[in-house]
């Protein structure tokens, strides 16, 4: 057994792997294995791979048929043998220090999982540009990271940011063919857990690829995430209710951000702009009984149940579109 198991999916990333791996061996926490799994890449993605465990004793390679991410994270975690876990996404990069920190966050304050702050990266060049580290942690417990969850990113659904007990991993894996994947077991992994430890260090890298699933032409199975909600809202009823009116307004967030991301990419398929607005529509009076919603959005949400069919006219402007992709999208 080592200490942690770093989980690699891997998928036509020969531009970047490279980084990526070297980012890992170089942990200044060396008890780990890195588990690359090779998901059919059709580049030299898993040659590299091959070569760079040459270098790296502790790599060790899969290769599989294509079957996504959640496949490929997956077959990392059928074979890994770490006390703890963690996902890295083969485009992104890690600060030296980064899973020494995640492991001061589980040890020293005995929680389940540890989070920090993802770094946003736009600039591929700046992948390995350096930032401060934060000292302070805060501990919270099970009931109050659920609440957290559905209320704002200081934990977020991402599982990359992350250090888990691999204990909450028996009997739970990511669901197959699904986008937002992360988001179908987060809460699941809390649920599992008694404490979070939440650290504002930015030491998790993350490429803004212009050509991914999220951030390229608009991919009708970010649906997925909407099924995934409605999961979580049976979920949080039954089990956490003292929040289910947060969940319902998280859905409207969800909604919203989703026409937006429509509209920036001239997306006009009437039917998704109406199951986005029924949404709306269905929660707009947990709108007022959530203290912590964003006021902008509120008004934002308001102003769409009243006139539900603009989202949709909006949609066909090329000028509005180019107008959404030069401003932050609503927070």
């Amino acid at each position: 057994m080592c200490k942690i198991s770093v989980i690699v999916p891997v998928y036509n990333v020969e531009a970047y792997l490279e980084n990526c791996l070297e980012s890992i061996s170089g942990q200044t926490e060396t008890d780990i294995e890195i588990i690359v799994v090779d998901d059919g890449s059709p580049d030299k993605s898993g040659e590299i791979a091959d070569n760079y465990r040459l270098r790296d004793n502790r790599v060790r390679v899969i290769h599989q048929d294509n079957g996504g991410l959640s496949a490929a994270r997956n077959s990392g975690l059928d074979v890994a043998k770490g006390k703890y876990v963690c996902f890295i996404d083969s485009d992104d990069w890690i600060e030296p220090d980064y899973l020494e920190l995640l492991l001061i966050g589980i040890e020293k304050y005995h929680s389940n999982i540890s989070v920090l702050k993802i770094n946003k990266i736009a600039e591929y060049s700046k992948i390995k540009e350096l930032t401060s580290t934060k000292y302070g942690w805060e501990i919270i417990g099970k009931n109050e990271a659920m609440k957290v969850l559905f209320t704002n990113n200081k934990i977020g659904y991402s599982a990359n940011n992350k250090l888990f007990e691999m204990n909450l991993f028996s009997n739970l894996r990511f669901p197959y063919g699904k986008l937002m994947e992360d988001k179908a077991v987060m809460y699941l992994l809390i649920d599992k857990s008694e404490q979070i430890s939440i650290n504002a260090s930015e030491k998790y890298h993350y490429y803004q690829s212009p050509v991914s699933i999220l951030r390229g032409r608009f991919n009708p199975k970010k649906f997925d995430t909407f099924d995934i909600q409605e999961d979580i809202i049976k979920f949080i009823d039954d089990k956490y209710p003292e929040i289910s009116v947060k969940v319902r307004t998280r859905y409207v967030y969800t909604a919203i951000r989703m026409m937006m991301s429509m509209i920036e990419n001239n997306y006009n398929k009437k039917a998704d702009f109406k199951r986005c607005m029924s949404i709306l529509i269905r929660y707009q009076n947990e709108l007022e009984k959530d203290a912590d919603f964003s006021k902008k959005i509120r008004l934002v949400a308001k102003g769409l149940v009243k006139f539900p069919n603009l989202p949709y006219k909006l949609s066909k402007s090329k000028i509005v579109a180019k107008l959404l992709s030069k401003v932050e999208m609503i927070k």
